[in-house]
């Protein structure tokens, strides 16, 4: 679930993931999304459920990070299907080599550092997750633009799964902040993200986000997993349903 980490970016996303933070990457995202290694396996989950049957099949990570969203795939049974991982950072495909490897996944995986953007063409993909990369993308047009990019990539009726902050509740502001505080937040750390969320600028709500799947191609968003202002959404991309 990792973001935009170094150098320009063609989509103005955050820099902050380099060595250091890549190797306490997955600690952090236990307390800043609750209940995330659920919501890997219920995007897993649902990219194999819409693609059943599917014997080899093709799905793109965007924003793949240390790749723990790949590590469900090992208790579903789709041996023949391919991944590629997206991400910026280095230092977290790194992390994600070694994992995979571990796992028994990285002989079927192939990561690529770089925006998506940079990804070489070739064939389409059947499918696609991105966990984490939305709300960090500044403005609606460039949010808009990241999505086009993924629906270039993609078959017609292909499954994206998609994950991302919604909405800046202050009082749900207070539960997050809460929880890092009882996993051992210092004060100061704990400043630093409360600045952090003053200057976020996530989707507004479901309906946007909506509005931002419809004018791109993305039909019929369905709820998969909430866990307090993170949202994750099952779609389609419908090339005919863009307006």
């Amino acid at each position: 679930m990792a973001h935009d980490h170094s150098g320009h970016s063609a989509h103005h996303t955050v820099p902050g993931f380099g060595v250091d933070r890549a190797a306490h990457y997955d600690a952090q995202a236990s307390v800043s999304l609750a209940g995330f290694q659920a919501a890997y396996e219920l995007g897993v989950s649902a990219l194999t459920a819409v693609l059943d049957g599917q014997d080899m099949a093709s799905v793109l990570y965007v924003g793949v990070g240390t790749g723990a969203e790949l590590v469900p795939y090992t208790r579903f049974d789709v041996p023949g299907w391919r991944f590629t991982g997206v991400d910026p950072s280095g230092a977290m495909l790194d992390v994600a080599r070694k994992r995979l490897e571990a796992e028994g996944l990285l002989s079927r995986t192939h990561l690529h550092v770089g925006e998506l953007h940079t990804l070489p063409p070739g064939p389409l993909f059947d499918g696609a997750q991105m966990m984490g990369v939305l709300h960090h993308v500044e403005g609606e047009e460039a949010r808009l633009e990241l999505l086009r990019e993924v629906t270039r990539r993609l078959k017609p009726g292909a499954p994206l799964v998609l994950g991302c902050r919604i909405g800046m509740d202050p009082e749900l502001m207070k539960v997050e902040l809460r929880r890092w505080r009882t996993y051992g937040a210092s004060p100061e750390e704990l400043e630093r993200r409360r600045q952090g969320f003053a200057k976020m600028q996530p989707i507004e709500s479901d309906a946007a986000l909506a509005a931002m799947f419809a004018r791109t191609g993305f039909a019929a968003p369905r709820t998969l997993f909430v866990s307090v202002q993170f949202k994750v959404f099952l779609t389609r991309f419908e090339p005919g349903a863009a307006r």
